[in-house]
């Protein structure tokens, strides 16, 4: 019935995949406590841009890759950064909205990813699995992003400056209406786990922890700080560290596995050489850093204006968000405008039915 199975190891797994989200929760709370919030910008220059550079190093690093994702690998980064700098010229909060909405359904896809590597790992599930752990995630997120205070308030203040004002009833309906979608599929879910076993199937109990530990993390930052800057960094540390856990020992596998002529993945990957791996992400950090003038939350500043000031909506007992908020949150965004390319390119290198992969994975 049980199969377990890991991603790296017993004790890696424990520490990367497991432990992690309860640490990174724990470190955002004594940040929230003891420091200010340019630690949210901090986190961002140490863990987030080193993983988006670990996603280069994935998809440029491997020479067959290379020429078997052909022109997409010129053509999506060339596009996606025109589009954006358009969106944000014409429409920036919009396109604000946009690109953290990207950056969500990257977050789900990263863990739906690792929980299909469980599977793969340990041969357990049926053929149908993946779909339903797909939609279990969108849900699952999708509840918290309907649900908890962190993001219904925003969301509920951006509908009133469009002219678009809801009442607390209609709030309250769509909550308990998400509410009952993920109750009504859980059960269903628990039925598919029946019905593997039923099969001859066998289920990955390390996945399901897995999973409990990354949807704690979001779900408690979301109720129970409903703070953008504890939830901000917590997930920061977590999705960042996870990725570029996951890269260093793919690249490691294959470059191994393969015995490649010499190349720069396979010397930042190779054994004993951990520290050139850390060292050349830091290194790409810097150059972020001075490219944006050394100040993240002045990018792009200097020649587009942001609408920053929300009105009050006493019928729903918020106040007025002020000018500093909003800055902080078109800011946040246009940070993460820098990891689109991240996103379009793990859309595709990562799939685990790709066979490709799956030395990097065995």
């Amino acid at each position: 019935m049980f199969r377990r199975s890991y991603i790296l190891s017993f004790r890696e797994d424990l520490l990367w995949f497991l432990l992690l989200p309860f640490v990174a929760v724990g470190v955002a709370l004594l940040c929230q406590q003891y420091l200010s919030a340019v630690v949210l910008a901090a986190v961002g220059v140490w863990v987030t841009l080193p993983h988006q550079f670990a996603s280069w190093l994935r998809t440029w690093g491997l020479a067959d890759e290379r020429r078997f994702w052909g022109d997409r690998l010129y053509w999506g980064p060339f596009l996606i950064f025109a589009m954006t700098m358009c969106g944000y010229w014409l429409a920036p909060i919009s396109t604000a909205i946009l690109v953290i909405l990207w950056d969500h359904q990257h977050s789900i896809m990263q863990q739906h990813g690792f929980a299909r590597i469980y599977d793969f790992r340990g041969r357990t599930g049926l053929s149908s699995t993946g779909w339903w752990d797909l939609l279990l995630g969108w849900l699952l997120f999708g509840h918290m992003l309907l649900s908890s205070p962190m993001f219904v308030f925003p969301l509920v203040r951006e509908l009133h400056r469009l002219r678009l004002p809801i009442s607390a009833n209609v709030v309250q309906g769509v909550v308990l209406a998400s509410r009952w979608a993920l109750i009504v599929y859980l059960l269903l879910y628990l039925g598919h786990l029946v019905v593997t076993v039923r099969r001859g199937g066998s289920l990955n109990p390390v996945k399901y922890l897995f999973l409990g530990a990354s949807y704690f993390l979001w779900y408690f930052c979301a109720w129970h700080t409903a703070s953008v800057l504890v939830w901000g960094i917590a997930h920061r540390i977590m999705h960042g560290l996870q990725y570029m856990v996951m890269v260093y020992w793919y690249l490691r596998r294959q470059t191994e596995a393969r015995a490649e002529l010499p190349s720069l993945a396979g010397l930042l990957v190779r054994r004993g050489w951990l520290w050139m791996f850390v060292l050349s992400g830091v290194v790409y950090s810097v150059g972020v850093q001075l490219l944006t003038g050394g100040q993240l939350g002045a990018f792009l500043f200097g020649w587009a204006r942001f609408p920053t000031l929300y009105e009050a909506i006493p019928g729903l007992g918020l106040s007025a968000m002020s000018a500093g908020e909003g800055y902080a949150f078109v800011t946040t965004a246009l940070v993460n405008t820098l990891g689109m390319t991240h996103y379009y390119f793990d859309s595709f290198i990562w799939k685990v039915r790709d066979r490709r992969i799956h030395g990097g994975l065995a």
